[in-house]
């Protein structure tokens, strides 16, 4: 019995570590928040090159330590709608969040959601995709090409070349 358990959960870290797709992704967050809505990278990286185009208001939802690292220009951290809802008080103004992958955004839009705000997009696909099509990113220091890649797992959603923990 014991060596089923350590196959299993051999086989689960495995499956976790490798198995993940942008297909897996998209139908965890389907089956997990359905009926967001979406915007995708290119959309938002033409409204960036749109001078005459309103630029949502744009919110990193990840952890600080990933921040840091990079993020989209002008982009807010701001890790929940809690959060969200004390600084943004027009819940018809335009918004945009993203993550690493669109799992964690896609959970603040609908927190979102449930506080009254009309007007919320999940970036699909998130910080990652948006740095596998070389759209500019920014940090502290200025533009960079980097990525805090979560972990190993969501981490093969974007090139490895882009990866770049915080200093332990």
């Amino acid at each position: 019995m014991i060596k089923i358990i350590i196959a299993a959960s051999i086989s689960s870290f495995l499956s976790g570590l490798f198995g993940v797709s942008w297909d897996s992704v998209d139908k965890k967050i389907d089956r997990e928040y359905p009926g967001i809505k979406f915007i995708s990278s290119a959309q938002l990286f033409q409204k960036y090159q749109d001078e005459s185009a309103e630029i949502p208001l744009v919110i990193d939802v990840r952890e600080a330590d990933e921040f840091l690292i990079s993020h989209l220009e002008n982009a807010v951290n701001l890790e929940t709608g809690e959060l969200i809802s004390r600084i943004v008080a027009d819940k018809d103004a335009p918004i945009v969040v993203y993550c690493s992958v669109g799992y964690r955004s896609a959970g603040v839009a609908v927190e979102l959601a449930e506080l009254g705000y009309s007007n919320v997009v999940n970036l699909r696909h998130s910080l990652f995709e948006w740095a596998n099509n070389d759209y500019p990113m920014v940090n502290g220091a200025g533009d960079t090409e980097k990525v805090h890649p979560f972990n190993d797992a969501w981490g093969v959603l974007v090139e490895k070349s882009r990866h770049l923990y915080p200093p332990s």
